[in-house]
This record gives C-alpha cells, sequence and structure tokens, in this order.
C-alpha cells in the first residue's frame, strides 16, 4: 500500500474528504464526466453548432461546457487553456455576426407591422394576415440568445395581433348578423307558406334557411339555439307533409296502374 492510499483510507475513516472522494461524488452526480476534459466532446459540438449558425444549441453546449469546468481542479493546462480561449473568440464573433442579422430582422418586422395596419385600417385583412404569418416566421428565426430584443419585440407583435383579432371579431359579429336577418326572414317565409298551403316554396326556404344556419359559426349559441328550435317545429311539418305526399303518389301510381291492366284486360275476356 503506498502513502496516497494510506492516507485516502485514514482520512475516510475519521470523516475528511480527498481527492478521489471527490471524484466518486463527482462521477456519481455526472455520469459519463471525467476528470479527463480535454476529451469532451462539447468543444467539436460547440463549432458545428456555430458552423452551421445554430446560436441557440451552440449556446445550450457551451453553458454546459462552463458546468464541467467547474467540476475541474484548478490546474494549469496551457491545451485547455488555449481551447477555450479559441473557442471564446469564436463564438463571440458568430454572436456579433448573428447580433447584426437580429437587428436587420427586427427593422424588417416592424416594417411588416406597419404595413399590416395600414392594410387592416383599411378593410384588407386578408393580406395583414398573410404579412402577419411572415412576422412570426421572422420572429421565430431570432436566436434566444437575444432574449431582451426578442421580449420587445414580442410586445410589438402582440400589440399588433390584438388590433388584427379585434378588427376580425368585429366582423364576425356583423357578418352573424347579416346571417341572422336573413334566417330570420326565411322563417318568416316559411311560415306564411305553410299556412297558405304552398308547400313547395316552404321546403325550398326551409333548404336555404339551413344552409345559412349551418354558417354561424361556434360562439353564438345564443342566437343559434331558438332558431334551431323554429326548424324543427318546421322540419317536422314538412317532413310530415313529405311523406303524405310520397303515399298520395303511391296510391296514384297504383290506382293508375291498376286501371291500365284493366283495359288492357277487357279485349281478352271478350275473346273468351
Amino acid at each position: 500500500m503506498d502513502i496516497d492510499e494510506f492516507l485516502d483510507r485514514e482520512y475516510s475513516e475519521i470523516g475528511l474528504i480527498t481527492d478521489k472522494t471527490k471524484k466518486f461524488e463527482t462521477e456519481t452526480e455526472f455520469p459519463g464526466l471525467k476528470e479527463d476534459f480535454e476529451n469532451t466532446k462539447l468543444f467539436e459540438n460547440i463549432k458545428i453548432s456555430l458552423s452551421r449558425g445554430d446560436l441557440d444549441k451552440a449556446e445550450q453546449n457551451y453553458i454546459q461546457l462552463w458546468e464541467l469546468l467547474s467540476l475541474q481542479k484548478l490546474k494549469w493546462n496551457k491545451e485547455l487553456y488555449m481551447q477555450l480561449l479559441t473557442l471564446n473568440k469564436e463564438f463571440l464573433n458568430t454572436l456579433n455576426k448573428s447580433y447584426f442579422d437580429t437587428k436587420r430582422k427586427i427593422e424588417n418586422i416592424k416594417q411588416l407591422i406597419s404595413q399590416a395596419r395600414e392594410y387592416l385600417r383599411a378593410g384588407k385583412k386578408d393580406i395583414s394576415f398573410k404579412l402577419y404569418s411572415q412576422i412570426e416566421g421572422i420572429d421565430t428565426s431570432i436566436p434566444n440568445a437575444f432574449f431582451e430584443e426578442k421580449i420587445l419585440l414580442r410586445e410589438q407583435i402582440l400589440e399588433f395581433y390584438r388590433e388584427l383579432r379585434i378588427a376580425t371579431d368585429i366582423e364576425l359579429v356583423k357578418r352573424v348578423s347579416i346571417l341572422i336577418q336573413q334566417l330570420n326572414g326565411l322563417l318568416v317565409k316559411i311560415n306564411d307558406s305553410i299556412k297558405a298551403n304552398d308547400m313547395a316554396n316552404a321546403i325550398t326556404n326551409y333548404v336555404k334557411s339551413i344552409e345559412i344556419y349551418n354558417q354561424v359559426p361556434e360562439g353564438f349559441l345564443r342566437y343559434k339555439g331558438p332558431l334551431g328550435l323554429n326548424l324543427v317545429e318546421f322540419y317536422k311539418s314538412l317532413s310530415i307533409y313529405a311523406e303524405i305526399s310520397n303515399l298520395q303518389r303511391q296510391l296514384n301510381h297504383n290506382s293508375q296502374f291498376q286501371q291500365k291492366s284493366a283495359v288492357v284486360e277487357k279485349p281478352e275476356q271478350r275473346n273468351k
């Protein structure tokens, strides 16, 4: 037994922490992380992410790298120092380039918001929605590394989105109001036609009313409920009328068939 092993055993017996104990605790808490910090793949992963312009992924690995570094002994390693120095320079260089690109995207989004507002005021909401879709796409491409810039930009995007939704909701209410008026007018016509025994027009208007009724979207049940009750009652009346009409047609058809059969049989009977 050498002196290091002897001291480790003695210290462990009195509760003192040794280097081996620290190493064991580190490897237990972070399985797969060893003291051979130079061989970690994080350096390579960060460089690959930076070369691809994936700043978010590079940042995640960069944070892991420093967490791993904090677990190492404070022992001078020139090769490790050069690796970290080179990596940080590459990281800052990519970060600066990405920042200028981000500023350009932010200005582009602001211009698109301004254009979309103009189209919205002109009543061209379809164009506003298309521009909003472009805005969302550009915003998503901005790296999370620029958190402050994204937060400020997101506030402006959300403000415009609220304007877009309010304008859309107001138009929807107006459109539904027109549909309700059309339905009420058709229900009156159906009722009048039934009273006048004009069932053909009643059925025609009933079919139209069902088509319009189905155009009323969700969220307007307060209007659809009472109208639906009226349509159900008309359905009952018109379906009964339709059944009776079918029976009458069948009876008439059978009667005519019997009459024709009788006419055909008479000459045969005379021959007998």
